[in-house]
């Protein structure tokens, strides 16, 4: 368990000597929250400061069923001080990025892509606002100027382009990307191995991410993009004839990556002012790894919807925020002409704010990325982005409603079913699985490359490591739990 922070325990001792154990326990929870904030702040998590200042607004409220003195006052006084202070922003905002273009001799072949040359110029042209530090990298860093005209003209040979070390080169990233930096890298996203061993690819990168995660929490994002290739290609895999000069091919869409590495809120400015996805010719897939401690989501069961198939009532009286069902039974409907009943399940929708969940929509709305506990007779039949959906639905007039009437931002809906084992406690949770695409790109021969424009070597193995590396340090394999209460 964590220790507390000095700040807290200071806080503590003011009213330490007081005998009423209500209003002891009051100032603990207000305490623990501070520091929880402290911790968010600190490791650069993104905080919900709408859903902080609800909070703190409880706290306030509670204040007035105590008969404090002048130590108690004075530690809330405090702990309201602090809050406040955390809310205010960095004192240096100023964001530097490091610009990391791998050239190895296998990125030659892209130098002449129109989708490449593309994505060059926009990226390095949306780094205009901040302070660039431009690197060729390969075993070794080389800072460079003038490096986006050195691409344009294929002048990117320098260092030991005939090999490339991705745990050097990922290492360096995010040990750059400390603070408020932003480091990003271009490459191809092929790992060089002795003999195609590709055994040992997922161990080393998860190896050298975990240890830099210890020391700097950043997140990870990659983009997959695809663009002309026409140059030299050079095997990994152990294959037959295999050229020491490599093959020569010729295809229109050969993936590469662009990853990102920084905190929570240097990431977001990537993604909406530098690495625009909508900018990005040829871009086909993402991802993003981050560590999850403290992350959580508001939820509640919608009581109508279009998702709604069954009668239920909510537990509470009062509240839009719903966790608990009861009065629950299935929709029955007798089938055509005595036919047995058909339609006779239970289903509902539970509306989610995943605004702070820094995953991409597709990964949310996977349902594959979804864990049922089994004891119920629940499944996740979709996940639907409440932005996407038509405004003249009942369930998208439901959850406005809500939204509107209680301040929340519930962005999406799971949609759960069952038609057996409906009453007891319902788990549901959003897995930390490895993105689908990221498996189907990874391959570990080379040898038919010549007719293949799907798949990059060793690619999967790569960002396997980097996901075990975040599972390990956040110790957990899910993103977050939804607990719900279904009652007969």
């Amino acid at each position: 368990m964590r220790k507390p922070y000095l700040f807290v325990l200071f806080v503590l001792t003011l009213y330490s000597c007081s005998n009423d154990n209500s209003k002891i326990n009051y100032i603990e929870d207000f305490a623990v929250f501070i520091e929880e904030l402290e911790f968010q702040k600190a490791s650069e998590s993104k905080i919900n400061w709408e859903n902080k200042e609800d909070s703190l607004n409880m706290f306030i409220k509670r204040k007035n069923n105590f008969r404090l003195s002048s130590n108690d006052e004075n530690a809330i006084a405090l702990l309201l001080e602090k809050f406040h202070s955390l809310k205010e922003p960095n004192a240096n905002p100023e964001m530097n990025v490091n610009f990391y273009f791998e050239n190895s001799l296998s990125m030659n072949g892209y130098l002449s892509g129109k989708n490449f040359k593309k994505v060059m110029h926009r990226i390095y042209g949306n780094l205009g606002a901040y302070t660039v530090n431009p690197f060729f990298v390969n075993t070794k860093e080389y800072p460079q100027d003038d490096v986006l005209n050195k691409i344009d003209n294929s002048n990117i040979k320098e260092g030991d382009v005939g090999n490339s070390d991705h745990l050097f080169i990922f290492s360096n990233a995010i040990e750059n990307a400390k603070e408020n930096n932003l480091s990003i890298v271009v490459t191809d996203g092929i790992y060089s191995v002795k003999d195609g061993d590709v055994d040992i690819v997922s161990i080393d990168i998860e190896t050298a991410f975990k240890n830099a995660l210890t020391k700097n929490g950043i997140e990870t994002v990659v983009l997959k993009l695809s663009s002309e290739f026409n140059g030299q290609y050079y095997q990994e895999a152990s294959c037959p004839n295999k050229k020491k000069g490599g093959i020569t091919i010729n295809q229109q869409d050969r993936p590469y990556y662009v990853m990102l590495f920084g905190n929570s809120q240097s990431i977001d400015k990537a993604l909406n002012e530098i690495t625009v996805i909508d900018e990005l010719p040829g871009f086909e897939e993402q991802a993003r790894f981050f560590l999850t401690k403290n992350l959580k989501a508001n939820y509640t069961i919608l009581t109508t919807g279009d998702e709604k198939h069954g009668t239920f009532k909510a537990s509470k009286r009062g509240s839009d925020i719903i966790e608990e069902i009861e009065d629950v039974e299935k929709f029955e409907k007798s089938g055509f002409g005595g036919t047995p009943k058909n339609e006779n399940y239970l289903q509902f929708g539970v509306a989610i704010d995943y605004s702070s969940i820094n995953l991409p929509n597709t990964y949310k709305e996977d349902i594959e990325n979804y864990w049922v506990d089994d004891q119920l007779g629940y499944t996740v039949t979709s996940v639907s982005n409440v932005a996407d959906m038509d405004k003249s639905s009942k369930t998208f007039k439901e959850v406005q409603h809500i939204n509107d009437k209680n301040k929340t931002n519930f962005t999406h809906v799971i949609t759960v079913k069952a038609d057996k084992n409906l009453y007891g406690n319902l788990n549901i949770q959003l897995q930390n699985n490895l993105p689908a695409w990221i498996e189907n790109t990874g391959v570990n021969d080379d040898c038919d490359i010549i007719d293949d424009v799907s798949h990059t070597f060793a690619f999967d193995q790569l960002m396997i490591g980097i996901s075990k590396a975040y599972q390990k340090v956040n110790n957990n394999s899910q993103y977050l739990d939804i607990n719900l209460k279904i009652k007969p």
